[in-house]
């Protein structure tokens, strides 16, 4: 008679259980779906921290065109990092100004299209008796070049080779770098015929002349460098390298050091006939082969014509000491050295188009007791580019 009883206690226990075991299934589903709704924000936020770590990465900015050198959450490798970081302090320490008279153009990349023209010329006076002022032909090249930040590549043809079919019998390659303290320029020329003789003794009373004169080469290396006192207002940059712009009109004086290595062979065996009987001295090869080590001082001024125009004008002298090697007239003596640079640029700013007319004189005296020598190389520029 007592099992009844027991079914029905089975039974109310089991009723009595479902509401619970139903709740519990409940709660377990709800812990399932947050603990989903957890992993998917986890894998959002590790794909979102992968995304933010990739955007930070420097060859990733570099492919996007948005590495910014200055942007300290940028990430490099360890070498490349310490480059950036030394780059940083340099910038810092020697290329900042004061933004109300010099910014910066807010680009990196220049590109542009020059034409460069030159000549050489020359005083000689041997022995106060034969004095004769000669001067090259015109050269004129033209190129295209690509520059990022101080880094530059281009191409120039000689075109008075190609337009007047003139041997290329010269030479030029230079570099400069920039910033606000200081500037270094360097430069190679070479010139081995095109000469002429301008004035030569008292043949035609002195007066100018235009005689061809093959015995006239010419090599010449050079160095110059110039700290700038007014670095915080005035940016030479502006006037020559197109890598700031002057607001106001601001100048600086100059000091600085300059080095020349020049050889110039002079054979006046080799004059025109109709010269030799005015010819007062030997008829000897004349060589002035030596070093010059020279201090420079002066001033460069820019003058901001209006917001879109700015005139520059450069000068700075210097004195110092000659060394003649033994093939030289002198045999290795030690003389009196001077030197003269002089420059001048107009330039006319587009927003990011810019045309520029520049203007150079890079002079050495040689002096001794028996030879005087004034050589000196003028270059007249002008540059169409464009900022990007």
């Amino acid at each position: 008679m007592k099992r009844p009883l027991v079914t029905l206690s089975i039974i109310s226990i089991l009723i009595l259980s479902f509401p619970s075991s139903l709740y519990c299934a409940e709660a377990a589903a709800e812990v399932s779906a947050t603990c989903a709704e957890a992993q998917a924000e986890e894998s959002t936020l590790i794909i979102s921290e992968n995304d933010a770590q990739e955007s930070r990465n420097w060859w990733h900015l570099l492919k996007k065109g948005k590495l910014n050198l200055a942007d300290t959450t940028v990430e490099y490798p360890k070498f490349l990092g310490f480059c950036v970081k030394v780059y940083n302090w340099a910038d810092k320490t020697f290329n900042s100004y004061d933004t109300d008279y010099v910014v910066g153009t807010g680009r990196r990349w220049k590109a542009r299209v020059l034409s460069d023209n030159w000549v050489d010329s020359y005083y000689l006076d041997i022995g106060k008796k034969m004095k004769m002022r000669m001067m090259s032909d015109f050269y004129c090249n033209a190129g295209a070049y690509l520059q990022y930040m101080a880094v530059s590549v281009g191409y120039s043809l000689d075109m008075s080779n190609i337009i007047g079919n003139k041997p290329s019998n010269h030479k030029k390659l230079e570099f400069n770098f920039n910033c606000a303290r200081f500037n270094i320029e360097g430069h190679y020329w070479e010139n081995s015929g095109g000469t002429f003789i301008r004035t030569f003794g008292d043949y035609n009373k002195g007066h100018l002349i235009k005689q061809e004169f093959p015995g006239v080469s010419q090599k010449t290396i050079g160095l110059n460098g110039y700290f700038f006192f007014n670095n915080r207002k005035f940016a030479m940059g502006a006037a020559y390298n197109f890598s700031k712009f002057q607001k106001r009109s601001a100048g600086s004086a100059i000091i600085g050091f300059n080095y020349n290595n020049l050889d110039i062979t002079m054979d006046l065996s080799k004059i025109p006939e109709v010269l030799k009987p005015y010819l007062s001295i030997d008829p000897h090869l004349y060589r002035f082969h030596y070093n010059s080590y020279c201090l420079m001082s002066g001033y460069s001024f820019n003058w901001v014509l209006n917001p879109h125009l700015l005139f520059n004008i450069s000068a700075f002298p210097g004195v110092g000491y000659t060394h003649a090697y033994e093939d030289s007239a002198e045999r290795g003596a030690g003389l009196f050295a001077v030197t003269l640079k002089g420059q001048s640029s107009l330039t006319y700013n587009l927003g990011d188009f810019f045309v520029c007319a520049v203007a150079k004189l890079d002079g050495n005296w040689y002096k001794s007791s028996d030879f005087s020598l004034f050589s000196s190389v003028e270059n007249a520029q002008l540059s169409v580019g464009v900022r990007f």
